[in-house]
């Protein structure tokens, strides 16, 4: 402990701006005549909040700056990382802030500098609940250090929520994940993915709410480095997911395989990923691939939420969800099987079909007719687009009329009824074909719960056939 007096440590914080002389005067009033000791003065000025531990540490070693920052009195550190400490602060008015501030040893290289502007500017342009809002970003001239004032956000980060609880039940969890996708596509929106996405950057405010923080590491896509010129950094858990698949940086691919890991870590209490200091063995491919799948026995939840997960984290980017608006419509529909809603309790209304037409006209019928009877209608003139659609999230039937879509048509029926069995996910499929194309039916590989109609087809019979497949009584 530093050689100093009560009334000599009152007199520095006075001037140094932390404390006004009354307060000052009516506290060593309150401590009586005599008292010399500091720690009993300190821990008084704590108890009536003029201070905060963290200032009381730093007025007892000496230290003569580092409390204000372009304004803001620093309250106490939030957290560390390699490129910057987080404190908490507020403002003359008393607004509480939360200032990220560049580490010294990073102050002195303009690449890293114009990092962090522009991680500052970036951040600046969304404005969304669920993403911490950046407020300003400057140089402080006085010490020349850069910040960068951000929301504070009044709760903890998922890390430190999972290390005290271990893991999540799978509801929360997805009521948090929704909450993180959503800041995620609306970023996505303005051409920004995260490149950074770990539980310490989801923060969980005293209301629930979960905010992604720390865009640090973002970046714009579609951008070349010739387009480019401000060279972004990357994690070196991105570099070697990048390296293994073969995608570039700033693909929101990546982004939705690490949110894939939160998800797996917050449900099972572990990471999947084999966790190293080492960044040669953080870069090793086989550190991605043959990831161990959740178990059954360890997660209580419906196939929809284990085929989420798995999606997300699939090695294959392709097979992965494609855009965050699309995980967040898995989300919600794996929200509503464990909610039991009105979809869970009637399962009709919950099942989706992909229907490939090309005929307008019959496009507008089975549209209408299987809505009327509780179903979810997905259609494509398209038939690729019910493989792509398949690959990121799994319909309940396939219809294809293979007399408009043609060959393209019966081979997409074909792909995505093995895409099925692959994934043993149950999806009967009904291929309807023209009268000259019955040679086709003998060619077809042969699957448990598939049928082929031939032209003329009435909706009474595709609905009877597509009820059979689904095993549920047919209400046309």
């Amino acid at each position: 402990m530093a050689d100093v007096d009560a009334p000599t440590l009152g007199q520095s914080a006075v001037r140094l701006g932390l404390l006004t002389p009354e307060q000052f005067e009516g506290a060593l009033e309150e401590l009586g005549k005599g008292q010399t000791d500091p720690e009993p003065l300190l821990r008084l000025l704590e108890r009536k909040g003029y201070l905060t531990p963290w200032q009381s540490q730093r007025l007892i070693k000496g230290e003569k700056d580092g409390y204000f920052l372009g304004g803001y009195r620093i309250l106490y550190k939030i957290a560390s990382g390699s490129f910057g400490r987080v404190y908490r602060a507020d403002d003359r008015s008393g607004r509480i802030v939360a200032i990220k501030i560049l580490r010294k040893k990073w102050s002195e290289k303009k690449h890293s500098i114009e990092l962090f502007e522009r991680e500052g500017r970036m951040g600046m342009t969304l404005k969304h609940p669920n993403l911490v809002e950046i407020l300003a970003v400057n140089r402080d001239p006085a010490t020349n250090q850069y910040y960068i004032v951000m929301e504070f956000v009044e709760g903890g980060n998922l890390r430190d929520i999972l290390d005290i609880r271990k893991k999540l039940e799978p509801l929360e969890t997805m009521r948090i994940i929704e909450d993180c996708v959503n800041g995620l596509a609306y970023a996505y929106s303005k051409g920004i993915t995260h490149r950074d996405m770990k539980m310490t950057n989801i923060l969980i405010s005293s209301q629930g709410k979960a905010k992604l923080v720390d865009f640090g590491l973002a970046g714009v896509f579609g951008m070349t480095q010739a387009q480019d010129k401000t060279e972004v950094d990357r994690t070196v858990d991105y570099a070697g997911l990048e390296k293994a698949t073969g995608v570039p940086p700033g693909d929101i691919r990546s982004d939705i395989f690490f949110l894939g890991c939160v998800v797996y870590q917050m449900l099972t209490g572990r990471s999947p990923l084999a966790m190293s200091k080492d960044p040669r063995a953080r870069m090793s491919t086989d550190r991605f691939r043959n990831l161990k799948p959740m178990g059954r026995d360890e997660v209580s939840g419906p196939p929809s939420l284990f085929h989420l997960v798995e999606s997300m984290m699939h090695m294959d980017p392709k097979v992965r969800f494609q855009t965050p608006a699309q995980l967040l419509e898995a989300v919600r529909k794996v929200r509503l099987d464990l909610e039991g809603g009105a979809a869970s309790a009637d399962k009709k209304t919950s099942r989706t079909v992909f229907v490939a037409e090309k005929d307008e006209r019959l496009q507008d019928v089975l549209r209408e007719k299987l809505k009327e009877q509780g179903f979810r209608v997905l259609l494509a003139s398209d038939p690729v687009r019910a493989i792509d659609r398949f690959r990121q999230q799994p319909y309940d039937a396939l219809i294809v009329d293979g007399g408009t879509t043609g060959e393209d048509g019966i081979l997409a029926f074909e792909r995505i009824l093995g895409l099925a069995k692959d994934q043993n996910h149950p999806c009967p499929g009904i291929l309807m074909l023209a009268d000259e194309q019955r040679d086709w039916e003998d060619k077809l590989r042969q699957h448990p719960a598939m049928a082929v109609l031939i032209h003329p087809v009435k909706f009474k019979q595709l609905s009877r056939k597509l009820h059979e497949l689904l095993g549920a009584p047919d209400p046309a």
